[in-house]
């Protein structure tokens, strides 16, 4: 109990000093990889992810969703990586403009769209398979949120970066991710690259935590 307390102690002192993030290297196989869409179907039909729309278990979610309306009222949002939907039960309550949500399994976006298929009808989101590596819309978003699937999509900064090539001005880019090892390298990393604009970390009923961030990428203009 006191080694877990006192790596929450150093896993909140990285978040304002990345430097720290060397203490936390993994020491398994390394960073997680992006894995085919036909595993991560596997994962949705054997329900591995089923609990994630338990609103007990996303006050991550309504902490981003609360940052992005006070910064973006009224936001035309795309999430990448939406899986079910879970995020984005969060979000619909706020009255966002317009909501796209993909996913690069075409289960997890079937599931969506079964779910919220009254929002669908009516136009007020909408739920497409897409790899969010190779996103390139017409239409340009006032917040891309990417929850709890930062490390599968590649290099960081580059993530980033995509993503602010898809941004209107003032647009704002949300993150959740798990408060461990691999995210704390990854904070380490793009800290320097955005412009940090909200900041917190929910506890977990369950034990353990979520960092929640908003940023502005290098090259968005201020709103």
């Amino acid at each position: 109990m006191a080694y877990l307390r006192l790596r929450r102690l150093i896993e909140l002192a990285v978040l304002d000093r990345p430097g720290l993030a060397h203490v936390f290297r993994p020491r398994g196989p390394g960073a997680p990889r992006a894995a085919p869409a036909e595993q991560w179907d596997a994962h949705h039909a054997a329900g591995l992810y089923d609990g994630l729309v338990d609103p007990e278990r996303r006050h991550h979610h309504h902490m981003l969703a609360g940052m992005i309306a006070e910064r973006r009222p009224g936001a035309r949002v795309l999430e990448i990586g939406c899986g079910q939907g879970a995020f984005y039960d969060s979000m619909r309550r706020l009255g966002p403009a317009s909501y796209l949500g993909t996913d690069i399994a075409p289960r997890a976006i079937a599931g969506a769209q079964a779910r919220f298929a009254q929002d669908v009808a009516l136009g007020r989101a909408a739920f497409q398979v897409a790899d969010g590596a190779d996103l390139a819309p017409e239409a340009r978003f006032d917040a891309i949120v990417i929850a709890d699937c930062l490390e599968y999509l590649g290099p960081v900064r580059e993530t980033l970066s995509r993503c602010g090539r898809l941004l209107a001005p003032g647009g704002v880019v949300g993150v959740t991710q798990w408060l461990a090892s691999h995210p704390l390298a990854l904070w380490r990393e793009l800290k320097p690259a955005v412009t940090i604009l909200d900041e917190a970390v929910v506890l977990a009923p369950w034990g353990g935590a979520w960092q929640v961030w908003t940023c502005r990428p290098a090259g968005v203009a201020d709103g």
